[in-house]
């Protein structure tokens, strides 16, 4: 890499797939770096060779940090991310671990100063030092200072090794006596449930509870197959919170109100952002149900359809809708613990099939084609009870890797036809800016967020 050239962005973060949550989850929004300055090792574009695009990332980034883990040391790709760069920063330190998980670390890089987020207490701690090296203010526009590792280091060489005993001793005590009083664990938000960690298997179920129909079931529009079960690995998921019900139309009307200078409505009823980069939100003419726009840019909603959920939401719509309340989108491996539990069952509430007259599925043959009023369908509860995951609408999620102009849709439609169409695996990879009668979202956010914000209102 030419060294005189001006990187085009600040980060390359090289990770593996499960721990997408923490990377996503807190560390972005913790370092609060422009979005576009930043790159993820699952947004590298589709079709071009894994060794070149990472060799692209590495090179165009000031620095790359490796987010390491078990699961990461046995992904490959990212894997070689970390050796590229710390191949070609060997005279810069431009590669900067990150240990998540206790892990043996790779010896080219166990030598290099890491950031150690393996105690949450330190999360804070360690985030100011990133930002420090970003020259990134922290939080409220306070720089947060810290020690230089490497000086500490050369203090502790040159005091001998018997000094350098007594200072560790010395600091240890102090972080012990210092150290905060752990606090109790925040409780969800309000309308929200509390998810525990666990992990799941991607597409496998409890194979003695799945019913016999559903037994040899493809996956649908591109959402891969398991062929094998036995070669799916568990994905470990962290504790997270998740909306109890989908977001309504009335909800979705209330937002845009309360912020009319964020988009706008063309001729055709189609809800965007403003500004050069258009996004585009909801579509609220032929194809949504309820929400409209008035001549005065006022969303309204009919009395009768103000508790079902909003439809034909684009996943652009349904992210800005999220962040804005604080939350996020949940990834794909919450949606499915949410809906299938540890316990790998097949339909979000167990092994029962699901009935019309209490799961919204099967409707479009009947003479109003809509979704019914959220949290209105009896049998499709979870046992954390979480409303409506196996029908009702499709919801949008967060992906991982894949082209970025997809996006996946987990769970079944109030048009789903069939019974098996509400496992609770199911999906559709769809275009990001695509509007379905029958695709709404809910919202997840992680448990550290919570914390967090607790923690500064006192």
């Amino acid at each position: 890499m030419d060294s005189s050239t001006t990187p085009e962005l600040d980060l390359f973060i090289v990770h593996a797939e499960a721990d997408a949550a923490f990377v996503r989850g807190y560390l972005l929004p913790a370092l609060e770096l422009p979005r576009d300055r930043v790159l993820l090792v699952d947004e590298l574009p589709l079709g071009g060779l894994v060794v070149s695009e990472i060799d692209r990332g590495v090179s165009r980034s000031r620095y790359t940090v490796a987010v390491l883990s078990p699961a990461y040391l046995e992904d490959r790709w990212a894997d070689f991310g970390t050796e590229l760069a710390s191949h070609v920063s060997r005279r810069d330190p431009r590669l900067v671990p990150l240990q998540l998980l206790d892990c043996e670390l790779p010896v080219r890089i166990d030598a290099r100063v890491a950031l150690d987020f393996r105690d949450k207490d330190r999360w804070a701690w360690e985030t100011a030092r990133l930002r420090d090296l970003l020259r990134r203010p922290a939080a409220g526009g306070a720089v947060v200072p810290y020690p230089d590792p490497r000086r500490r280091v050369r203090r502790r060489w040159l005091s001998g090794l018997l000094a350098g005993v007594a200072v560790g001793a010395v600091l240890v005590l102090a972080a012990v006596w210092l150290r905060p009083r752990q606090r109790a664990v925040a409780p969800p938000l309000p309308d929200m449930v509390r998810v525990a960690a666990t992990s799941v298997r991607l597409g496998v179920f409890d194979a003695a509870a799945v019913p016999a129909e559903c037994r040899e079931l493809a996956a649908d529009e591109g959402c891969p197959a398991v062929d094998r079960p036995e070669a799916v690995l568990p994905t470990p998921v962290a504790t997270f919170d998740l909306d109890r019900r989908e977001v309504t139309n009335g909800e979705y009307a209330a937002w845009l109100n309360a912020n009319v200078d964020f988009w706008k409505s063309t001729q055709y009823g189609i809800v965007t952002t403003r500004g050069e980069a258009e996004i585009p939100l909801v579509w609220t003419g032929k194809c949504g149900d309820g929400l409209t726009i008035t001549s005065e840019s006022r969303a309204q909603v009919t009395p009768e359809s103000m508790q079902r959920p909003v439809v034909c939401v684009t996943w652009g719509g349904a992210d800005e809708y999220c962040r804005a309340h604080g939350k996020r989108l949940p990834l794909q491996s919450e949606w499915e613990v949410a809906a299938k539990g540890a316990e790998a069952r097949p339909f979000p509430w167990g092994a029962e099939l699901p009935r019309q007259d209490v799961v919204a599925f099967g409707l479009r043959s009947v003479a109003a084609v809509h979704p019914r009023d959220v949290g209105s369908s009896l049998q499709d509860v979870s046992p954390d009870g979480v409303n409506d995951l196996g029908g009702n609408v499709a919801e949008w999620v967060e992906d991982g890797r894949g082209d970025a102009r997809l996006k996946t849709l987990r769970g079944g439609g109030f048009g789903a036809r069939k019974v098996c169409d509400v496992l609770g695996s199911r999906c559709a990879r769809i275009g990001r800016d695509s509007f379905k009668l029958d695709a709404g979202f809910r919202c997840a956010r992680s448990v550290i967020d919570r914390q967090l914000d607790e923690r500064r209102s006192r």
